[in-house]
């Protein structure tokens, strides 16, 4: 289905605006503080919009241990190692570590719903992940911008970053059941985000708020453009990217759905190019062409 295959590159462009807006919010929030008010203002839209709309049906709840434990995996555990990962290591190196979470969803997909993909579906996936690696490895040009530098164990960064790809495509795979019954994308959305929300706020009040960094600005220092910024995360990432994502996973492979989201690094390079003002190397646009390539080959197939 051309229109829901698609929608991995739609999740992938909505994830690369919030990717930019991440790293400044972060240190200002702190990680757990920014990720547990962002999600919480997500669940709260995502309800408000299923409630108007009467989305909820009893397809979800059938299958609601599923996608709780979906948004357990997949927002809790997933968003939360994400997000620790962009802090050390940047949003660049943290998109091609992250990227891996596209052959993780087609080894998932065929274990556990046999999905099966073509000789040429799988050379494309490996030419869209092939590109997202060169254009962030040969991405810069020996720059030391903030965004590059390391912030602790650059072997703890690695395996945040691992663990959150994992944990989004076993999330984003748990949900598929509920999907294919015909429950209401949006719907699943809004009972994914809103079990990470309940985590998130149960592990802010009993664990982080006694042991938050020093560096992290206290509550009243926050200001009124910290919370819009958060906002728009939200609202971006996701209750448009990850409703996107969800109805792109039931209605079409997992494996390729997650692999176009996963050009999140290639689109990353001129928004990275404007922020900073320092041109990305060759290697980034080679790469670059390899994603656009593959991702041809996946929606022409």
């Amino acid at each position: 289905m051309l229109f829901a295959e698609l929608s991995g590159l739609v999740v992938a462009l909505c994830w690369t605006i919030t990717s930019l807006m991440a790293p400044t919010l972060i240190k200002r929030f702190g990680i757990m503080r920014f990720n547990t008010i962002r999600i919480s203002i997500a669940t709260a839209l995502l309800v408000f919009i299923c409630l108007v709309t009467q989305r909820f049906n009893n397809s979800l709840w059938q299958h609601a241990d599923l996608v709780m434990l979906s948004g357990l995996l997949g927002i809790f555990v997933g968003d939360t190692m994400l997000f620790s990962a962009v802090h050390r290591l940047g949003p660049r190196r943290t998109g091609v570590l992250f990227a891996t979470n596209a052959p993780m969803s087609i080894l998932l997909g065929w274990i556990f719903f046999n999905e099966q993909l073509s000789l040429q579906q799988l050379f494309a996936c490996g030419l869209v992940i092939s590109g997202v690696v060169i254009a962030i490895l040969f991405g810069k040009r020996g720059s030391q911008h903030e965004w590059e530098q390391t912030k602790g164990k650059l072997s703890i960064g690695i395996l945040m970053a691992l663990a959150g790809a994992l944990s989004q495509s076993s999330g984003a795979l748990l949900s598929k059941p509920a999907l294919l019954s015909g429950a209401d994308p949006i719907a699943v959305s809004a009972l994914r985000v809103a079990t990470g929300a309940v985590a998130l706020l149960v592990a802010y009040f009993f664990f982080y708020r006694h042991k938050k960094s020093n560096n992290d600005l206290a509550f009243n220092m926050l200001t009124r453009k910290d919370f819009l910024g958060v906002t728009a995360m939200a609202t971006i990432g996701m209750v448009i990217g990850m409703s996107v994502l969800v109805w792109g996973v039931g209605n079409a492979h997992v494996g390729i759905v997650t692999t176009l989201s996963a050009t999140v690094p290639v689109l990353f390079l001129p928004g990275l190019w404007i922020t900073t003002g320092q041109r990305p190397a060759f290697g980034a646009w080679l790469g670059a062409i390899l994603v656009v390539f593959g991702a041809a080959l996946i929606i022409l197939h």
